[in-house]
């Protein structure tokens, strides 16, 4: 797994590259670096690890982030269950997006990255409220690949193009704009309780 001292900052050249695709079967370099990935996310989530390892609380890493540019990226929605009680939790290679709902959508509180450690103001530019996306996933029960099409909406819609703009060079604070340049017919994805 990855720690703290692994995690690439903002302003690292490393972050503004082009990924390049990952070669399938996966060599035993890209392996480490998808599990470590992976680990991250799934430990990142249970609070007890969180202080154990004094890492920061992650719903997603890319493969730039750790210094290896290569097309691959965890995600973990832990905070997120659809009516399914689906869980958002996948080790991703090779992602294309094919689909974009014209539907446009943001997070009220902005969002946040492993790689930026500023305070942050205003919003990302919205994104897509649904995706359809091609790649591969790893499955480490079985340790078998499987190439899928993802159909994601809302809040996993999102954490997947942040880490896909990752692969991209793209960090969220390239694409931050304030409330007010906000189209009208953007909707927040959640509305902020007011307390």
């Amino acid at each position: 797994m990855y720690l703290e001292k692994d995690i690439v900052k903002e302003g690292n050249q490393i972050l503004k590259k082009q990924s390049a695709k990952v070669s399938l079967p996966l060599s035993n370099a890209d392996f480490n670096c998808l599990k470590g990935l992976y680990d991250y996310v799934v430990i990142s989530s249970i609070d007890d690890l969180v202080k154990q390892y004094g890492i920061r609380p992650g719903v997603g890493i890319a493969a730039p982030q750790v210094g290896v540019n290569k097309r691959m990226f965890a995600m973990n929605a832990v905070d997120f269950l659809d009516e399914k009680e689906t869980r958002y939790l996948f080790a991703i290679i090779n992602p294309t997006i094919l689909q974009k709902s014209k539907e446009m959508t943001y997070l009220p509180g902005g969002e946040g990255c492993l790689s930026v450690d500023r305070p942050t103001s205003g919003l990302v530019t919205p994104r897509h409220y649904a995706i359809t996306a091609k790649c591969s996933l790893y499955d480490f029960n079985t340790n078998k690949i499987k190439t899928v099409t993802l159909k994601l909406e809302g809040y996993p819609a999102i954490v997947f193009q942040h880490e896909y703009d990752h692969l991209d060079g793209i960090l969220y604070t390239d694409k931050m704009f304030s409330l007010e340049e906000l189209d009208q017919n953007t909707l927040p994805l959640f509305e902020e309780n007011e307390e």
